[in-house]
């Protein structure tokens, strides 16, 4: 990788394996007495001899070679000498404490260790996000106590009457498992007559646990982590690496096709041979598996895409990535997939699970946030509406960057937990949980867990679309921390129900788009009538990397007839209306020429920092092409009037209906979605309505036209409304419409959307 940091992170993970092997050693010493302790060998003048010795021992007379095989070979790597000596009896003695405590043990401390170590390029490359201990357990925690055909009073527990069994598909480091093993092991202490907690630890490792990832390291401490929970003799696991590259190996993607796993997917850790590898605790097998179905299906997919300067398989060289990324293509073509791959890997993860999810299990994910409105991920929502009982869509609104579900990104997440449906069967409710502030630790997920189980039966009391319904206010220590309420999922884009962390917004949000006029303090107090842009003819224009490929960009007029307005400065652009700020100059003249004919003068932001952004929609009196903004070509009149209502609160509000939230308050705005956009319906007003609207454009507010007058920053404009207001209020005139929008103000002004 050839950054320090990057090779630090590389040495201190071979550490950490060296950790987990010496834990598991001193576990493996309480019950085989031929095998030395570790304070054993701390009186021992060379201790990576001793421990070399021993672990060749177990690995040839008791097994246990794939906790064991990766550190001894870090192990007999490291040169002989008083600072690896001195580095080692460290490593042991923090070994010693750990093996000692059966609480940390038990609370996948190596899991958490490993997530640390591995911020930055080596995740990135990987395509990997880590799951934080209180999501996993709170994901866990839904999916195994929701009512369903789960029996764990029996050893081993069922579910329709079929031994369980649950898999992730991308388990990383065993987090997510590690979450179903500790629920599956309460329940079962809580509900059987006759427990049988050995029993269950032996059945879950060695069959109802099934985990698969491309990185063996993560796969090692994904056997150990289970293990450790209540280490029991067992014989085999589920636990299996698999092989990436080469051409034609994509990991759990090659099971979208297959349901066969083949003895030629994976590579035996240190080794370049034919072979897949079943990581168990005590043996190794090689041998070919046909893929059960499953009950439970839990996933961190990798997120990575190949737009944007991302790297689809990043870990591997260049030219073995292109064929990759052409090898998944060509698959899901063949799977009637196409267009998901723009979403990442992660919507490909979600078809897989589906195939391998049984009628009446559940699936639990953890998402972008943008699988919730994202033009790409629109198949899997199809899929998701049309198969499944979307029960919990969970997100977080917690500020300063707490936006995720992940340990290791800022970027907006959500977790899903979906109930696959029987045939025939109709959807029903799905509650939205919104946190304002996430559970800190695994107890508060418990805690948050029970409450949202408790409201399971009662969807239809909190229920958005009733003015009169209330949310559920969740609470934790006494202090409420977010919102419930459900809602019958009958659009498609599934952000219009949450975007918003406050119910009344999202309400007031969803009955406008049907036209319907509501205040939090005043109820339905009246209607609108709403078309889209693509009804009254507005064609949207170019994106920047068509403008980007077409021209280049220059201060100066010389030699081009093209302007632009091009980028975002929030400290200049504060007016409705705009003047073109920059010149360009044409790579091409013909392509120059055509691409020219989509320009525009009513400009809508592709994307925005909703806390720093004042406007979000602009005229110009001459056509432009932008970087930044959607140029949109309409009537002129219609311009002004859609740029004025753009920067109302309720033009606001569906601009934002339409919005794919990336991390919190940065939210993009995609053509296909502008397109559909809900806006004023400027073809049916009368023309006096159309004249006094082009009025209220020109109107005055202290000495300037109302176009001209500066607005603030969304949440000054809503804490302390002028320009704003004098918009709102021009407008509910001009279409006779008798509201107050104070407490909207006021919610809007204090909504982590909109403050960051």
């Amino acid at each position: 990788m050839g950054k320090k940091e990057d090779v630090h992170k590389l040495v201190s993970t071979a550490g950490l394996l060296l950790v987990d092997a010496m834990v598991f050693h001193e576990i493996i010493a309480a019950s085989h007495k031929e095998v030395p302790t570790l304070s054993t060998f701390m009186s021992s003048a060379n201790l990576k001899k001793e421990l070399e010795n021993s672990w060749q021992y177990i690995i040839q007379n008791i097994d246990y070679e794939p906790v064991l095989d990766i550190s001894l070979s870090i192990l007999m790597n490291l040169p002989a000498s008083a600072v690896v000596d001195r580095e080692l009896r460290s490593l042991a003695n923090l070994s010693y404490d750990i093996a000692s405590s059966r609480v940390l043990l038990r609370h996948d401390l190596f899991g958490r260790i490993y997530h640390n170590l591995l911020l930055g390029n080596l995740v990135k490359y990987n395509a990997t996000y880590y799951t934080s201990l209180p999501a996993a357990r709170l994901l866990g925690r839904l999916l195994i106590i929701l009512p369903s055909d789960l029996n764990v009073g029996s050893v081993p527990p069922t579910y329709n009457g079929e031994p369980f069994r649950v898999v992730d598909f991308a388990c990383g480091s065993g987090t997510l498992l590690s979450a179903i093993y500790k629920e599956i092991d309460a329940r079962h202490r809580l509900e059987s007559d006759d427990l049988k907690i050995d029993e269950l630890a032996k059945y879950l490792i060695e069959e109802g646990v099934w985990g698969f990832d491309v990185l063996h390291h993560a796969i090692h401490l994904a056997a150990t982590v289970l293990s450790l929970h209540n280490p029991v003799p067992v014989s085999d696991s589920n636990l299996i690496a698999l092989r990436l590259g080469e051409g034609k190996y994509l990991g759990s993607v090659n099971f979208l096709s297959s349901s066969v796993l083949g003895q030629d997917m994976m590579l035996p850790s240190g080794e370049r041979h034919r072979g897949q590898e079943s990581v168990s605790v005590t043996k190794r097998e090689t041998k070919s598996i046909e893929l059960p179905s499953f009950h439970v299906c839990i996933m961190n997919p990798p997120f990575t895409r190949s737009v944007g300067g991302n790297l689809l398989f990043g870990s591997l060289p260049k030219k073995e990535r292109t064929v990759l990324q052409k090898v998944l293509g060509r698959l899901l073509k063949d799977q009637n997939l196409s267009g998901i791959g723009q979403a990442g890997l992660g919507a490909v993860f979600v078809f897989i699970a589906d195939k391998y999810l049984e009628e009446n299990g559940r699936l639990g994910l953890v998402l972008p946030r943008a699988v919730l409105s994202g033009v790409s991920w629109k198949k899997v929502r199809e899929m998701l509406l049309e198969k499944y009982h979307i029960e919990y869509i969970i997100t977080s609104y917690e500020t300063n960057n707490q936006w995720n579900f992940s340990e290791n990104t800022d970027l907006s997440e959500v977790l899903i937990v979906a109930r696959k449906k029987r045939s025939g069967e109709v959807s029903d409710y799905t509650f939205f949980v919104n946190l304002w502030k996430k559970p800190s630790n695994e107890l508060e997920s418990i805690h948050l867990g029970t409450q949202l189980k408790g409201l399971y039966g009662s969807a239809k009391l909190y229920d958005v679309e009733n003015s009169n319904a209330s949310p559920y206010h969740l609470k934790l220590h006494g202090k409420k921390i977010g919102e419930v309420y459900s809602a019958k999922l009958e659009d498609s884009n599934f952000g219009v129900y949450n975007f918003f962390s406050q119910m009344e917004l999202n309400r007031t949000l969803l009955f406008l788009r049907k036209g319907i006029i509501y205040s939090p303090d005043q109820g339905i107090v009246g209607g609108v009538r709403l078309t889209t842009l693509s009804k009254i003819g507005a064609e949207i224009g170019p994106d920047r990397r068509q403008v980007h490929s077409t021209f280049k960009v220059s201060t100066t007029e010389a030699g081009t007839i093209y302007k632009t307005l091009w980028g975002y400065d929030s400290n200049t652009i504060k007016t409705i209306v705009q003047e073109p700020n920059a010149y360009l100059e044409p790579k091409n003249a013909r392509q120059a020429r055509k691409l020219w004919t989509k320009s525009g003068k009513l400009l809508i932001t592709e994307r925005a920092r909703l806390n720093t952004y004042p406007v979000l929609a602009a005229y110009l009196n001459e056509k432009v092409l932008s970087n930044v903004w959607w140029p949109t070509n309409v009537d002129d009149d219609i311009a002004k009037i859609l740029a004025l209502w753009m920067n109302s609160t309720f033009g606001l509000l569906l601009l934002l209906s339409t919005a794919e939230v990336t991390q919190g308050p940065w939210v993009d705005f995609k053509k296909e979605s502008l397109q559909e956009m809900p806006v004023l319906d400027i073809r049916k007003p009368s023309r006096k309505t159309k004249t006094n609207l082009l009025e209220l454009y020109e109107e005055r507010l202290d000495g300037k036209r109302l176009s001209e007058s500066k607005l603030k920053a969304l949440p000054e404009e809503f804490a302390n409304p002028f320009t704003r207001k004098a918009i709102d209020d021009g407008i509910c005139e001009k279409l006779g419409l008798e509201i107050k929008l104070d407490a909207l103000y006021k919610l809007l002004s204090k909504e982590p959307m909109l403050t960051g």
